[in-house]
């Protein structure tokens, strides 16, 4: 099989694949942050240059995140379209082409029309990633998929630590910067294509028809809005972690270490809070440490950003590490089939990331009102309370 063939026959045992995938995989999954997670530490150089608004740079890590909603559909029809390895090829070429056209200049257009391709592409290798790991190794899912998981985390730590010593180190302009990660997808493509090249032909993608939301079920909106809100946070803390600390007078370097601590300890609690859950057999004490911990901490940003710090970015990655980890499993763990389980991730990735898509938008938007941080930190931790209470009110029996 080829890369751009699909998938037509079972997958003989003989050909089981071994850790030239396993390896192809996170090398996909650490390319699936880096386009959002290296603008942060730059956005106020990005700003001035451009003379954007905070809302419009929020934009920035919106778009990719709105992308991740909207094309999420896409991925399964492509994959029974080309065949499922060759799919996330393609899902790199789009990463690798957007982040490298972000550094054609610095002016609008190359910058959002890239982190627009990215996203699409970012959009695809996260829905697809998960149906290759439960085709090529059905016997260990959960492992593999907490690789997967620590290789989007690992790629978004990376992104923000690194981008500021790499300007530095190469004495570039923040286009060139942030342009040089499509550098690292050019990296996973030349290693997936060989491998997957090499593979036997795997299970064929079923055309299962319209897939019917479960709209009408109370509970799916309830994880669907866990989901999203507990992204919205996230996704609004990774934008604007950083540019608060630098209004306080941070360089960009110190300030980009700490977001690459923020992104460090969700590594942490990503792989141990589902293993907790399931050896308690109940998610509530789990969503209420994390998310509480996150609400907290985002409010000790809001009034005492300068009090610890470097302490307040590691717990708040835990707080965000574990309540992610936690959608994650309950989009698994509450539908009673696995057709019901694609109906629930469908709706909650569709309607919850165009939801957490707003988060680093409003957050801007806050602060171009009142031109302070601590109105936007402080309503993030008001909807933290929410996420709490919408986490918490999903109970382990309920099913989809």
């Amino acid at each position: 099989m080829t890369a751009s063939q699909p998938s037509t026959r079972a997958r003989p045992a003989a050909g089981r694949p071994g850790w030239p995938l396993l390896m192809a995989v996170v090398a996909v999954a650490l390319n699936l942050r880096p386009a959002i997670a290296a603008v942060p530490p730059l956005l106020d150089a990005i700003q001035t240059d451009l003379g954007l608004s905070a809302a419009g740079a929020g934009l920035l890590t919106a778009l990719p995140v709105v992308c991740m909603g909207l094309f999420a559909p896409v991925g399964p029809a492509l994959a029974r379209r080309v065949g499922r390895e060759a799919a996330v090829s393609w899902a790199l070429v789009l990463v690798a082409a957007g982040t490298l056209a972000r550094g054609l200049g610095d002016s609008v257009a190359p910058l959002y029309g890239g982190t627009l391709i990215a996203g699409i592409g970012i959009a695809l290798g996260g829905v697809l990633l998960p149906g290759v790991v439960k085709a090529w190794f059905p016997d260990r899912p959960g492992a593999v998929t907490g690789l997967y998981t620590a290789g989007l985390v690992a790629g978004a730590m990376l992104a923000a630590a690194a981008t500021v010593p790499l300007l530095d180190a190469l004495g570039v302009d923040w286009p060139v910067a942030i342009a040089a990660w499509g550098l690292l997808a050019v990296a996973a493509l030349v290693a997936w294509v060989p491998v997957t090249r090499r593979l036997p032909a795997g299970p064929a993608e079923p055309s299962t028809g319209r897939i019917r939301l479960p709209w009408g079920s109370g509970v799916a909106w309830r994880v669907t809005l866990y989901m999203g809100s507990q992204s919205l946070l996230y996704y609004a803390a990774l934008t604007w972690l950083s540019p608060l600390y630098l209004d306080a007078g941070w360089t960009a370097g110190r300030a980009g270490l700490l977001l690459g601590l923020f992104s460090f300890t969700q590594i942490f609690s990503a792989l141990a809070v589902p293993a907790l859950a399931d050896r308690t057999g109940d998610h509530r004490p789990w969503v209420a440490v994390c998310v509480g911990t996150t609400t907290a901490m985002l409010a000790a940003l809001g009034l005492v950003p300068t009090a610890a710090p470097w302490l307040w970015a590691a717990l708040l990655g835990l707080g965000v590490g574990g309540m992610f980890a936690l959608a994650l499993t309950l989009l698994v763990k509450l539908a009673s089939t696995p057709a019901a389980a694609a109906r629930l991730s469908g709706m909650a990735l569709l309607v919850g990331y165009l939801l957490a898509a707003t988060g680093p938008v409003l957050a801007g938007a806050l602060y171009d009102a009142v031109a302070s941080y601590r109105v936007p930190f402080l309503a993030l931790a008001g909807i933290g309370v929410v996420t709490l209470t919408l986490g918490v009110s999903v109970h382990p029996t309920a099913r989809v």
